[in-house]
C-alpha cells in the first residue's frame, strides 16, 4: 500500500473513474482531493475510538459507485501475517453483497471544491487496527450524499467521458 499522510494533497492517480451499474465516468477532477486513511507500516497513525456507526456508514459508501478500481489488491501491511487470506484480500459482508476491499477508493465531499479520497481498506484499518480518521472526515461520512456521483453533478464536469457497458 502507498502511504500518504492524512490531509495531504491526493496524488495517487490523475483522473477519477467512477464505476456504476451502467458504465464508467472518467474525468480530471476540478476539485481538490485530500488523502485520508492511506496507511502503511511502519508509519504511525492516530488510534482512538470512532463513533459506533462509522464502520457501517463506510461500508454503505464503499458499496456505492466504485472510484478508481484497480486490477490488483493492496495488502494490509499492518496485519501480522500477510500470508493469511486476510492479508491478501479483505472481504466484508454487506446487504448489497460481499464487498472486496483493497482495490478501489471512495470519495466523500467535505465542502464545495474539496473531496476526501480514501482507499476502501479504510474500513479494515478502523475496525481491525483502531485507526481514527480526522474528525472532519467522520462528520463528512455521517452526512454523505451518494447523489454526488449522479450526472449532472457539480462534482463531475460536463466534459467527462461517459462509457456504457455493452
Amino acid at each position: 500500500m502507498t502511504h500518504f499522510a492524512d490531509l495531504s494533497p491526493y496524488a495517487y492517480y490523475d483522473n477519477d473513474i467512477i464505476e456504476s451499474d451502467t458504465g464508467w465516468v472518467t474525468y480530471r477532477p476540478r476539485y481538490d482531493r485530500v488523502n485520508i486513511g492511506w496507511l502503511d507500516a511502519p508509519h504511525d497513525f492516530a488510534t482512538r475510538p470512532t463513533p459506533h456507526w462509522l464502520p457501517d456508514a463506510l461500508l454503505d459508501i464503499i458499496a456505492g459507485p466504485s472510484v478508481n478500481t484497480m486490477r490488483g489488491f493492496h495488502r494490509c501491511t499492518l496485519c501480522p501475517s500477510q500470508d493469511t487470506p486476510e492479508g491478501i484480500m479483505t472481504e466484508v459482508s454487506h446487504p448489497a453483497g460481499t464487498l472486496l476491499l483493497g482495490h478501489a477508493e471512495v470519495r466523500i465531499p467535505v465542502r464545495p471544491g474539496t473531496m476526501y479520497a480514501a482507499p476502501t481498506l479504510i474500513w479494515h484499518y478502523i475496525t481491525t487496527h483502531r485507526y481514527r480518521p480526522p474528525d472532519d472526515f467522520i462528520r463528512a461520512a455521517e452526512i454523505y450524499d451518494r447523489a454526488w456521483t449522479t450526472v449532472p453533478s457539480p462534482w463531475i464536469p460536463d466534459d467527462a467521458d461517459h462509457m456504457g457497458f455493452d
